[in-house]
């Protein structure tokens, strides 16, 4: 799987609000409700943006990293 395929998965912390690292969610599955399941098995409830993440504080997570071949850091 590549870029366009997937989204940007958040654990929803306190108040709904994403927190902590993102999670690379295969695009398809987010056409249902969630909790939705990343790559690296962690269950996300917050879904955003695209693949692979940007911003200068969040990193994404490195397992979801590795398989979708996005570079650390």
């Amino acid at each position: 799987m590549s870029g366009s395929e997937y989204v940007i998965g958040r654990r929803a912390g306190a108040g709904g609000g994403p927190v902590g690292e993102r999670h690379a969610v295969v695009a398809v599955a987010t056409r249902k409700d969630g909790p939705y399941r990343a790559e690296c098995g962690a269950k996300v409830d917050v879904v955003d943006g695209d693949w692979p993440p940007e911003g200068g504080d969040e990193h994404a997570c490195p397992v979801c990293v590795r398989d979708t071949g996005t570079p650390w850091g």
